[in-house]
């Protein structure tokens, strides 16, 4: 009897080393459902803001948390601009257009971390660092991931490169001399790899990634590239309609419906800016468990936020938004 009761625990451990391992082994669109239909909306209160377009900066996005306030990118005239917490402009410089050491070609993406800025240049396949006085500091070359949609520090070392297009991995481990050291999630075959387009971020040991068209959230391990939670969205959407067919070229239909345009991870929470869709009063941002994905609560937003223009400290959130006459605002609000 006693035998047999060991025998049935070490099964059932097997058996359950067997389904962490499948999950582990999903494809990119695999989650699993949220176990609430309907928002529960916090409050959140808008205390200052600055408008953008007074001061030139009429494209403004991509926004980040420093020690000592903000940074963001303006793309119509390719300008980083650094603030305090107050929304008091600190400096702002442009950045140099060109081949040579220190100058950019194609700007997409910026990654900011332990006062470096960094830039990639798909064009010329590489990773460039600037402090936030606009110094150049260093760059490298990363030959062997054929189109580089963003870059994450998460140390000296190592930096993380999502790509969609061309490579066996979406997102890449790479060291400080442009090798290849990991690969995470696996790039199955689909109709269409706009389906593969998300927003991420690093936060310690991890990678958060929200869908840009897919309505899902995950949560992967960066040393063994792991898979901890895959989990749909609140307030979820069908995405039939969304994709052209691959052989009309890889993107969206006019119909396509957008899930996550902004993201961030702090205060042991998953924050994910939803995309409008063309609904004047959907400004929502959904928060998620950290841990395990499940739906928390929600803030609404006074305005629409611009792409990838979210930030947090412990008390405050920043954006970027587009109010109803067009103008940009870089907007702080308290919880």
């Amino acid at each position: 009897m006693r035998f047999f009761i060991i025998s049935l625990i070490y099964i059932l451990l097997i058996g359950c080393g067997k389904v962490s391992n499948e999950v582990q082994e999903q494809p990119f669109l695999y989650r699993t459902n949220q176990k609430v239909d309907n928002r529960e909306i916090k409050k959140l209160t808008p205390v200052d803001s600055l408008n953008l377009d007074s001061l030139g900066l009429f494209m403004p996005a991509v926004l980040y948390r420093t020690e000592k306030g903000l940074v963001f990118f303006d793309r119509s005239n390719r300008t980083i601009v650094n603030t305090d917490t107050d929304l008091k402009i600190i400096n702002k410089f442009e950045l140099p257009e060109g081949r040579g050491p220190g100058e950019l070609g194609s700007l997409r993406r910026f990654d900011y971390k332990e006062g470096k800025l960094l830039f990639i240049d798909n064009g010329l396949n590489k990773i460039t660092h600037y402090s936030l006085k606009g110094d150049f500091i260093n760059e490298f070359k990363v030959s062997e991931i054929p189109n580089m949609e963003a870059v994450k520090m998460i140390s000296k070392q190592k930096y993380l490169i999502p790509s969609t297009f061309l490579t066996d991995s979406l997102y890449h481990l790479i060291d400080s001399e442009g090798n290849i050291i990991n690969r995470i999630q696996s790039s199955e075959e689909v109709e269409n790899p706009m389906m593969f387009t998300a927003q991420s971020t690093v936060s310690g040991k991890h990678l958060y990634v929200a869908g840009y068209s897919e309505p899902l959230i995950k949560k992967y391990d960066i040393e063994n590239g792991a898979l901890i939670f895959s989990k749909e969205i609140v307030d979820s959407y069908e995405t039939t309609d969304s994709y052209m067919s691959f052989s009309n070229g890889a993107g969206f239909t006019k119909d396509a419906t957008y899930g996550s345009i902004a993201i961030a991870v702090e205060n042991e929470l998953f924050y994910s800016a939803r995309y409008h869709n063309g609904e004047s009063e959907y400004k929502f941002v959904d928060v998620y468990d950290e841990d395990s994905g499940e739906y928390a609560f929600s803030y609404v937003l006074k305005n629409n936020i611009n792409m990838e223009s979210l930030s947090f400290s412990s008390s405050h959130i920043y954006t970027i938004e587009t109010n109803s006459e067009g103008e940009n605002l870089l907007t702080k609000y308290v919880f």
